[in-house]
């Protein structure tokens, strides 16, 4: 898994990013159709077996309550990217395998399965997952506007069991779409919601995974000093 974009394109996107949502945050007024444009560029990316494969190797001496990828979020050549490192190689700032996804609406092409696929415990539905996405494509505007009493995210942090749990074979891949989430009570102000990735093993017409994982976490905001990303800490510094 290599990265196919230098790293110094890769910090200039992810500050892209941060430059429109802080205009945003200052009282741009123009900012948040701009955001709203790159967040609707898309719908889902994709990550194979053999990047899961990769990051299983470097993660191999990382505690499994610390194993995570990092899926930070960029602007390059006017158009909304993902990048994605394991947890350890971005504490370690080891960028040289740094996998780069584009929004996607082209539909998957991935075989759809017969059997539901059935991961271990404890998972979400599928019609939460349906739930979740449909909360975000709905009411991505009002969610936008409750996070100027907040942090916007650079960056959504996926524990890698949310991968590793799929089982993936050889040549397989799963998908990848946004959610929005509330932990708390429902029927809660939208400021309650949090963005979030949910991956999915199977997507098609009349079929789908019958779960899915998701238990990623927008950031900013950070408990304290962002301590392990330094990709996000790098590309603040890069000039």
């Amino acid at each position: 898994m290599t990265n196919a974009m230098p790293i110094e394109n890769i910090y200039r996107a992810l500050r892209n990013w941060k430059a429109l949502i802080d205009a945003y945050m200052n009282g741009n007024g123009e900012s948040k159709s701009e955001i709203m444009k790159f967040l609707n560029q898309g719908t889902h990316f994709s990550v194979d077996e053999s990047e899961i494969r990769e990051w299983t190797k470097h993660l191999q001496h990382t505690d499994d309550k610390d194993k995570a990828i990092h899926a930070y979020v960029g602007i390059d050549e006017d158009q909304l990217k993902f990048f994605l490192i394991d947890s350890y190689s971005d504490e370690h700032s080891e960028f040289d395998h740094i996998s780069v996804k584009e929004f996607s609406h082209q539909s998957p092409d991935a075989e759809i399965e017969k059997t539901p696929v059935v991961t271990s415990y404890p998972p979400i539905s599928s019609e939460s997952a349906i739930s979740r996405n449909f909360m975000f494509n709905m009411y991505c505007s009002d969610w936008i506007d409750a996070q100027k009493k907040g942090n916007f995210f650079q960056l959504v942090r996926i524990p890698f069991s949310d991968y590793s749990k799929l089982g993936l074979k050889e040549g397989e891949s799963c998908v990848c779409f946004l959610g929005l989430t509330n932990t708390m009570l429902q029927n809660t102000p939208i400021s309650d919601y949090h963005i979030e990735v949910i991956t999915v093993k199977d997507l098609g017409i009349g079929q789908m995974s019958q779960f899915a994982e998701d238990y990623s976490t927008p950031r900013p905001p950070f408990t304290n000093y962002p301590r392990g990303y330094e990709l996000l800490l790098k590309s603040d510094a890069y000039l």
